[in-house]
């Protein structure tokens, strides 16, 4: 009856423990492969300062609209940032930015609204500024994603903005 008990009885417990052992570090390693991979496919974030240029005064804010590439540059922003004007050049930073193509408006808030304020012909009666060098006129018809579109890389970048 005895051997009966040994061949359906389970293998010592130093072979259990060390086959356990085994497939726990198998596991271990698959884990820290697969989260080492995840990791070096995630894109650096990126660091974009833009140099407004063109402040007639001290007066206000800067308020900057950034927009993804496609985003309507008349709607909601992706992100929005402002800045004190105290002294010139005024320089707005955006952190943590995916790396891609954006657009940006930038205007001179004088005062201090937070909103681009326009004249009684709807135009803008803040200063008004466009990436891409892109200047508002009859010519150049309406701003739009396309038309300001810049692209941000892995690291820090600077532009430079105009607002008229």
């Amino acid at each position: 009856m005895s051997a009966i008990d040994n061949r359906n009885s389970m293998p010592p417990p130093v072979l259990r423990s060390t086959s356990r052992k085994k497939n726990y570090f198998a596991l271990l390693s698959a884990c820290t492969f697969a989260t080492s991979a995840v990791q070096a496919q995630e894109p650096a974030r990126a660091l974009l300062h833009v140099n407004v240029l063109g402040l007639q005064n001290s007066h206000g804010q800067v308020v900057a609209h950034l927009f993804r590439e496609g985003g309507d540059v008349f709607g909601k922003p992706y992100a929005k940032q402002r800045q004190p004007v105290s002294d010139q050049p005024v320089i707005v930073t955006f952190v943590n930015l995916e790396p891609g193509r954006y657009a940006l408006i930038a205007f001179h808030d004088i005062n201090g609204n937070n909103d681009l304020d326009h004249n009684i012909f709807r135009l803008p009666a803040e200063p008004l500024g466009y990436s891409n060098g892109f200047e508002l006129s009859l010519l150049s018809g309406l701003p739009d994603s396309k038309k300001l579109a810049f692209s941000v890389g892995p690291n820090t970048q600077t532009v430079a903005i105009t607002v008229k």
